[in-house]
């Protein structure tokens, strides 16, 4: 079950000025004062976004509770997590471990950190805000971000750009003072853009020998966190298919998501008679099919999203997967489901 970290929760809660009466909101997420104060207790997101809409209803349309909760953040409050990131030696190591080790905190959205000509962007892939709980939930989530970087930084660091994809109703005062500066709404992603050199910035506390030991004890997390229901195999395969859309993934980062050693990794696999690169083509062949028939992208686009570089390779290898082009494919698949003759 997709679920969050109790700590967001909490702090939203105590957030919720309109509303002196906590107990509902605590009773709503399933937690007490007591066990909402633990980062490793979860909850499941359906509960947290009715959470965000029924406090959002007590403000509106001036909706603040989400962005102080968010300025109010603090590294230490999320434990090894926290910790990992406050004594990286910088900013964008910091977030790097970020995109690493999100599910310890955060089941439901993913981030990624990528340096683009002279901009670095930090960029939220999570479900679609259909619902105004999920269009808070990503606004609060950049910015407590931001705010965690000018915590470790020890400086008002501001980004240059901020983007989301839902349409924005209500105020947004609270959004651009945090921000410092207008978000983009109804874009095509959710992201903030940096100067590289503000993420290149020494964090105050930053040593490269606690971090990497709040690494190793992060990797320890991490292997509890995984599902133990779920196959070595299909826990790769899920994972590849996350990292796919920025090239095929290696072996090391792979691992390291799924908070295992390299080898480890290499040596669990032989012993069940699979190879990495058999999972690789097996989970390129699985989401290819799934966007091919379920998803309105151009080939194009979808060749991209599954790690090829062009069109004409990726329709190479769908049609070894499936007998037949991905075109093709997509054109019998339509056919099926509007009951329409094959010819």
């Amino acid at each position: 079950m997709s679920a969050v970290s109790a700590i967001y929760a909490r702090k939203q809660i105590e957030h919720a000025v309109a509303l002196p009466d906590k107990a509902p909101l605590y009773e709503m997420v399933g937690l007490t004062p007591d066990t909402a104060h633990d980062p490793k207790v979860m909850v499941p997101i359906g509960a947290y976004l009715e959470l965000m809409e029924t406090v959002a209803a007590s403000e509106w349309p001036d909706v603040q509770f989400h962005m102080k909760t968010s300025a109010s953040m603090r590294c230490d409050e999320f434990g090894l997590f926290g910790l990992a990131f406050k004594t990286a030696p910088t900013i964008q190591q910091g977030l790097q471990r970020v995109c690493q080790y999100i599910r310890l905190h955060n089941q439901v959205s993913e981030f990624t950190a990528e340096q683009q000509d002279n901009r670095y962007m930090w960029a939220m892939k999570g479900p679609d805000p259909v619902r105004l709980g999920l269009a808070l939930s990503h606004e609060a989530a950049l910015a407590t971000t931001l705010t965690l970087c000018r915590e470790a930084t020890g400086r008002d660091i501001y980004p240059q750009h901020v983007q989301f994809r839902h349409a924005r109703d209500g105020l947004i005062g609270p959004v651009v003072e945090h921000f410092g500066l207008t978000p983009e709404f109804g874009a095509d992603s959710d992201a903030m853009f940096f100067c590289v050199d503000q993420v290149a910035q020494p964090s105050v506390v930053g040593d490269s020998a606690i971090w990497a030991y709040m690494t190793q004890q992060l990797d320890l997390a991490m292997a509890e966190v995984v599902a133990p229901e779920q196959s070595l195999e299909a826990q790769v395969i899920s994972e590849v298919a996350k990292l796919l859309s920025g090239g095929v993934p290696q072996l090391s980062e792979v691992s390291a998501r799924m908070g295992l050693g390299e080898r480890t990794l290499q040596r669990r696999l032989s012993e069940r008679g699979k190879t990495f690169q058999a999972l690789v083509d097996e989970a390129r062949q699985k989401l290819a099919r799934q966007l091919v028939i379920g998803s309105p992208y151009s080939l194009v686009e979808i060749a991209f999203l599954t790690g090829f570089s062009e069109q004409s390779v990726f329709s190479r290898a769908f049609k070894r997967w499936a007998g037949q082009s991905p075109r093709a494919f997509r054109k019998a698949a339509q056919g099926e489901v509007l009951g329409l003759p094959q010819t």
